[in-house]
């Protein structure tokens, strides 16, 4: 009697021991024979966890948030690397965004350490490009008395010249080089901090620890994918520079492309600025473009583009961001990030004319989402009927483009420590 108890105790542990050799003997094909196995899946996050490493085939955009500066990360499918602008300013101003995420910690150092968090292994360690879209603080970096000096070359490590040190760039492109100050046609440069800027790119490339080049309107060879697959997608991506300097890239009466040339009237104005094309993904950034150079983006975007899945906004989205024709030729992102860190931008007026569509052309009521990396504070909640339709607000944002182009989604990472944390997923928006 005991021996039948016995087998009979150990009969569920055989059973299970046989499903569990059933189940890994499984063939995995037969397994997924309803699934189609030539499409990569898009990896699927949820609120609360880690955002996952960038992988082949998808397109990132960080819109990396430090409190006192604007800086942008790409990642473009076959793991090129790319930064636009790196910013830092110094103020005691108590109604400015405190340094994030540490008041203590300059923003060049929270831009490095976000950037090396997310590299390719394919890098080595450093960025194959960097552009700075023009020459303010908030986009180069300020001078102050608490910046290191670089020991050799003698300027201060802030912004761009800091970012360097973090994680070095193989090119830099930038609206000036090599003749910032002689070229009659280059709007000068305006303050000591632009001097120590260029006091760093003079030193880097005659060490020759990088290169440097003027940004070319018209050039879509400017920015060129250099990973071991780039053949993948050469049919498939281009970064066409269709602003910069006060010139622009529009058709001409005879249905022609060329750029219009005119020296920019202030340095917003001079602000350069690309359209990056993914499949039928389709996106627009440029600085802080204002003025007649904005006016060309807006035909740019009517002879060539037509529909926008993302833009970076205009100047912060500040009071003069969505100029006349912006306005009058329908100038439409699906979803439109703002990179903001001063209380009056993005301005509540324009945030408020771009929601209810009032802009001339009537198709400009479209669908749209935005996205501020800004934290929610007084101007806000003076405005909260406004600045509640906001999709996100307080963090970085990240557009993560699927393989191919076909789709998109908006994440929004936490921004007050470095755990790249999700904050907040986005539906997933279809390219037209």
């Amino acid at each position: 009697m005991k021996k039948y108890l016995l087998i009979l105790a150990f009969l569920p542990c055989i059973f299970a021991l046989s499903c569990h050799s059933e189940e890994t003997n499984k063939n995995p094909q037969e397994e997924n024979d309803d699934k189609p196995t030539d499409k990569k899946e898009e990896p699927q996050q949820q609120t609360g966890e880690f955002f996952p490493a960038w992988s082949e085939g998808y397109l990132d955009i960080h819109f990396i948030n430090a409190g006192r500066g604007e800086c942008t990360f790409y990642i473009l499918p076959d793991g090129t690397t790319m930064v636009v602008d790196a910013g830092e300013v110094f103020t005691s101003d108590p109604t400015a965004q405190p340094r994030l995420p540490e008041n203590s910690k300059f923003s060049y150092k929270t831009f490095g350490t976000y950037i090396k968090h997310f590299l390719p292994a394919s890098s080595g360690g450093k960025l194959d490009y960097a552009l700075m879209t023009h020459f303010h603080i908030d986009h180069i970096g300020e001078l102050d008395s608490t910046n290191a000096v670089h020991p050799e070359g003698g300027y201060q490590l802030t912004g761009a010249s800091g970012l360097f040190e973090e994680v070095p760039f193989r090119k830099l492109v930038d609206r000036g080089y090599p003749s910032y100050y002689e070229d009659s046609s280059n709007y000068p440069p305006e303050s000591t901090s632009t001097t120590n800027y260029v006091q760093f790119v003079q030193y880097a490339v005659a060490k020759k620890v990088m290169t440097a080049e003027r940004f070319v309107v018209g050039s879509d060879s400017q920015f060129q994918l250099l990973g071991a697959t780039k053949e993948s997608y050469k049919n498939n991506f281009r970064i066409f520079n269709h602003v910069g300097n006060g010139a622009g890239y529009y058709k001409d009466a005879s249905g022609q492309g060329r750029v219009v040339a005119k020296t920019p009237s202030t340095e917003n104005a001079a602000s350069c600025g690309f359209h990056l094309k993914y499949g039928k993904f389709d996106f627009i950034a440029a600085g802080d473009l204002v003025s007649s150079a904005q006016n060309y983006q807006a035909y740019y975007y009517r002879d060539y583009v037509d529909h926008l899945e993302a833009f970076k906004a205009n100047h912060h989205m500040a009071g003069n961001s969505w100029g006349g024709q912006m306005q009058k030729l329908a100038f439409c992102p699906r979803v439109i990030v703002v990179q903001s860190f001063d209380i009056k931008k993005p301005d509540p007026t324009v945030l408020a004319s771009v929601f209810s569509g009032v802009f001339e052309n009537a198709t400009n009521n479209w669908e749209k989402d935005v996205y501020l990396t800004k934290h929610w504070d007084d101007a806000m909640e003076a405005n909260k009927n406004t600045f509640s339709q906001c999709k996100g607000y307080g963090g970085h944002v990240v557009i993560r483009v699927a393989p191919g182009g076909e789709s998109f989604k908006v994440y929004m990472l936490k921004d007050t420590d470095f755990s790249f944390e999700i904050k907040s997923e986005s539906e997933t928006y279809t390219c037209q």
